[in-house]
């Protein structure tokens, strides 16, 4: 009898496992190249509010770590696609966080991302990466959908 009661536990733990991130607010994201150890390793995304409202827009914040220094003139890199590109903007990283970033752990935020021609009600494809100056292989690399509805209208 006590073992029926321990078979429901640990499927609800299990259970909660798999909606743990989304409890969180976490988004699902992929690094760009699963075959490349980045120096950059991204532990969260988060997307805030999730989904983007139209009337409003939408911040990312991105936690991870840094296994090197990351120095003046590196460059935070925003793509959006649909699935082709639709538009690409670059941040100076010392505009986002203090520089030069020393090794260990890193959060980057991102507000206001969408402009208003890109506040569509569906959605996009985000790429984001960290480059240095004179470097072509990206610190940094993920990718993740991120969702536009509209607003809900009350019926009352």
């Amino acid at each position: 009898m006590a073992i029926s009661h321990v078979k429901p536990l640990h499927l609800s733990l299990l259970v909660s496992l798999f909606f743990l991130p989304s409890a969180l607010g976490g988004t699902d994201f992929h690094n760009c190249n699963p075959l490349r150890d980045y120096p950059v390793k991204v532990k969260t995304v988060v997307i805030s509010p999730d989904p983007v409202k139209i009337s409003t827009n939408g911040n990312i914040t991105i936690t991870g770590s840094t296994s090197v220094d990351i120095p003046d003139g590196a460059t935070v890199n925003l793509d959006l696609r649909f699935p082709e590109p639709i538009s690409k903007r670059s941040y100076s990283l010392c505009d986002i966080v203090a520089c030069p970033v020393a090794a260990g752990p890193i959060v980057l935020n991102l507000f206001n991302v969408f402009t208003q021609q890109e506040l569509i009600p569906w959605g996009y494809f985000v790429l984001i990466s960290i480059t240095e100056e004179h470097r072509e292989d990206p610190m940094m690399c993920v990718s993740f959908r991120c969702r536009i509805t509209r607003e809900q209208t009350s019926l009352l």
